[in-house]
């Protein structure tokens, strides 16, 4: 396949389940660069900075550099500084994204709230908490959400995603979300511009043709669905290329 200048990796399901390596994936990761090709992350995590990402990559195989990696959180954070500059934020976020929130001024109480930032789920989301988020989304502040998937794979098996609470809320309260991650096609076109290359030239490689690839094409990218991951459970899909894994790329390209 010709033409493909940048390619752009969904992280979980692609390069690994749980941070446990998938076999293959880190030689194809070297490969693709050696050739010229640049190489980023566009990941929905919400629980890491990209500096931590970087880090805990670096100590699988990958060696990115932190530029080259786009978050949910970082694209949140960016919304906020610039679409909501100066609100008060109440964020219902994992403890590991809160230094990706640099100039955004975060509140303890969700009733000082001009705005509630909601990040990926964790044990600590207790009906208590989502209740107090209720009560100030009726009151007519915006909710943004990092992202809307709907489950995630685990070394355990699927565990549910941050989708499931996004709808909710947003129905309870009647509110539309400003989903900031995937899929919305601005974070696709961010990664496009981290490598430096026209959506036209990038292929978005995932593992859920819902939320990594149906965006992508969106936009011009080329995709292609790999089937570790979530990729196992999806039938027939109309991608660009359909491949058992990752480490199948470099070779597929080309």
């Amino acid at each position: 396949m010709t033409g493909v200048r940048g390619i752009v990796l969904d992280m979980e399901g692609v390069l690994h389940v749980d941070w446990s390596p998938i076999p293959g994936s880190a030689a194809a990761v070297a490969e693709l660069a050696a050739e010229g090709i640049e190489v980023g992350v566009l990941t929905n995590t919400t629980g890491k900075t990209r500096a931590a990402i970087a880090e805990r990559l670096a100590g699988i195989g990958y060696e990115l550099p932190v530029e080259r990696i786009t978050t949910a959180a970082s694209a949140a954070a960016e919304y906020l500084r610039s679409r909501q500059a100066g609100k008060r934020v109440y964020a219902l976020v994992e403890r590991g994204a809160v230094g990706e929130l640099d100039g955004v001024e975060l509140v303890d109480d969700p009733g000082s709230a001009e705005v509630v930032l909601l990040g990926g789920p964790d044990e600590s989301w207790t009906y208590r908490r989502l209740n107090a988020v209720f009560r100030t989304l009726l009151g007519g502040v915006p909710l943004v959400a990092m992202q809307r998937n709907r489950w995630w794979p685990t070394a355990d098996g699927p565990a549910l995603d941050a989708g499931m609470f996004v709808v909710g809320l947003s129905y309870a309260a009647a509110t539309e979300p400003v989903v900031v991650g995937k899929p919305s096609t601005e974070i696709y076109r961010s990664a496009c511009r981290l490598l430096e290359v026209d959506p036209a030239e990038a292929m978005m490689v995932g593992d859920d043709p819902e939320s990594d690839l149906a965006p992508a094409a969106g936009i011009g990218m080329r995709t292609c669905l790999v089937r570790t991951g979530k990729g196992s459970s999806f039938g027939q899909v109309d991608v660009d290329l359909d491949l058992v894994d990752l480490a199948a790329l470099p070779a597929a390209l080309g």
